[in-house]
């Protein structure tokens, strides 16, 4: 009897003490940093279905969802702590899990705190940092969540993770509270070169992918930060950088991305770490995507025209609405080239008169699908190169940058010296007219509902004071005269009271109501009337000789840009290089 009890006892304590097996399957990634990187954009419906292959070790204790530290969940939001919303690792695990064999598992370790300094996670420095700055933000995020040690907090979690899979990689997003330090690059590799040592790894194994704050014409505020993040391949040799260009900001302030940017940055995340492990950025032929994540990452329409000046430099770029409705800067996956121009360093040069040319975009997505996409660059010749055009549909105005004229009134919304809130002279000329105004870009959230964006003469989009410029739309402040508002501008915020609802009427034009106040825009101040004024949306490169010769047009025959007849259909080969309407359409020959 007593020998059964013995071996017994033997069996249930070599049971409580056995380990769960290693997965070398199961791919694991550490995560740190500060807000960016805790994710801060409130996630939508489209980021509910997450495949269960996307897993996250609960670094933390959460009430909602209820989680408990140190234990595995589907990686649902909010992944890094119960302050934290939709961010890089989000979309990041998705796109990972989408590429790799379907045998593979995707875990993320995360911790983060907003505002947090990189000292934080210096196991040699934190307590120090921590002392002298007890009240900050970060601080008590600190000790509500990481005890006080978000590093410690971290290599604990990662040992835990090393009993069931295998540590791919480390992903950090962190600056904008070491904004511009010239020391930061080292500061990161004394932190990398101590998780590999605390960890056991060899960097040749476990390469460190290290994210672009947001660029200034995006609204970001701390931008000059990408020059020392630049730095980091130098520094850390199995260091990688990953762009942020093009990604946009939030709205609301200049330090954080939107949703759709969060989107577009995990999945560059995704694709440094593949292209890193030897593999294309391209979906397993094998897995069965889910819906939801099929919509974010398949093209839908591309941009065509780039529009420039006689004489101007012009920066190439390919813009794509995807199927969910985002849009995207794929700049820096494409190639381009051109037989009318010389391409230097992704610019092109216009000539004396500014004729367009075409520059060839090719973008391979997610699918494998090659996409080729001809865009004109340039103003059209004769008539057209200061010609503008009214637009006649939504989908026009997320095409176009567009000025805004009271039809009524016969007046553009304009801006004199006490609503210049110190812009660098802002305003433009519209065709030959001397009506001056502010050009705007229609920036989409959902539906009909749109940010209209300040940009500058060159197109770029106007970041005031580290902040983005936008069309005021606010009704509740009695003293609102002017028609440009900047976020938390009277204290009130941009995404709350300039969010626009914009509908074409045939024969009528748009109106413009705020979304937050259910008023109609009638004049450069704010949007205080219940019935609606129409305005017409005058965009360059839709001059009223190209719609005319567009509706008209439709014999066969071959027609420059201005209407003139130069040959029939059948003499199309012998006709010059150039831009030409052929049945009310514009037909490029080579």
């Amino acid at each position: 009897m007593k020998k059964l009890l013995l071996m017994s006892f033997m069996l249930t304590a070599w049971l409580s003490g056995a380990k769960a097996e290693v997965d070398p399957n199961f791919y694991i990634y550490l995560c740190f940093g500060q807000s960016n990187m805790e994710g801060n954009a409130q996630w939508q419906s489209i980021d509910n279905q997450v495949d269960e292959r996307f897993q996250m070790l609960a670094t933390t204790n959460f009430d909602s969802p209820k989680r408990k530290l140190g234990e595995w969940y589907t990686a649902k939001c909010p992944i890094v702590s119960p302050m934290g919303k939709l961010g890089p690792t989000d979309y990041f695990g998705r796109t990972m899990v989408a590429a790799l064999p379907t045998d593979v598992k995707v875990g993320v370790v995360a911790v983060a705190m907003g505002g947090s300094p990189i000292e934080m996670f210096d196991k040699d420095k934190y307590e120090a940092k921590l002392k002298a700055n007890p009240d900050e933000w970060w601080a008590t995020l600190s000790k509500n969540y990481y005890g006080g040690n978000p590093y410690g907090r971290l290599i604990d979690m990662a040992k835990k993770a090393q009993e069931v899979g295998v540590i791919k990689g480390i992903l950090l997003h962190q600056g904008c509270s070491n904004c511009g330090d010239p020391n930061w690059p080292k500061m990161v590799k004394k932190i990398y070169n101590d998780m590999l040592t605390d960890l056991g790894l060899e960097a040749e194994n476990v390469p460190l992918l290290v994210g672009e704050v947001e660029y200034q014409d995006q609204g970001g505020g701390c931008s000059s930060h990408n020059n020392v993040v630049a730095k980091i391949p130098s520094t850390i040799p199995t260091g990688h950088v990953v762009s942020a260009s093009g990604i946009p900001g939030n709205g609301s302030d200049p330090w954080h991305f939107s949703a759709a940017g969060y989107r577009t940055l995990g999945k560059r995340y995704a694709y440094v770490m593949l292209q890193t492990m030897g593999l294309e950025t391209k979906v397993n032929a094998e897995y069965d995507m889910p819906e939801n994540l099929k919509k974010v990452l398949t093209p839908k329409t591309f941009v065509t025209t780039i529009t420039g000046k006689a004489k101007a430099t012009v920066t190439l770029k390919l813009m794509c609405t995807f199927v969910d409705g985002h849009k995207e800067d794929l700049t820096t996956e494409t190639t381009f080239t051109s037989e009318d121009f010389t391409i230097n360093k992704g610019k092109v040069k216009l000539g004396e008169d500014g004729t367009s040319g075409i520059v060839t975009a090719v973008y391979t997505d997610f699918f494998g699908t090659e996409h080729k996409v001809d865009i004109t660059v340039g103003t059209p010749s004769g008539e057209e190169q200061s010609g503008y055009g009214a637009l006649t549909s939504i989908e026009q105005i997320e095409n176009y940058d567009f000025y805004i004229l009271n039809e009524d009134a016969g007046k553009m919304f304009f801006g004199s010296d006490n609503q210049n809130l110190g812009f660098d002279e802002p305003e433009k000329v519209l065709d030959n007219t001397s009506i001056v105004g502010y050009m705007f870009r229609a920036e989409k959230l959902s539906g009909d509902e749109y940010l209209l964006r300040l940009l500058q003469l060159n197109g770029e989009p106007y970041v005031i004071w580290g902040s983005p410029g936008y069309l005021n739309g606010y009704s509740t402040v009695a003293d609102c005269s002017f028609i440009l508002g900047l976020n938390d501008q009277n204290g009130q915020d941009v995404k709350d009271g300039a969010v626009w609802e914009i509908k074409y009427e045939s024969g009528k034009g748009f109106t413009l109501k705020n979304k937050y106040t259910g008023k109609y825009l009638s004049d450069n101040a704010a949007a205080k009337y219940d019935n609606p004024t129409y305005f017409g949306l005058y965009a360059e490169g839709l001059s009223n000789g190209i719609r005319t010769v567009r509706s008209e047009k439709t014999d066969g025959a071959v027609y420059t840009l201005q209407g003139v007849k130069v040959g029939a259909k059948e003499g199309w080969d012998a006709l010059p290089r150039g831009l030409y309407i052929v049945n009310g359409k514009k037909v490029v020959k080579r």
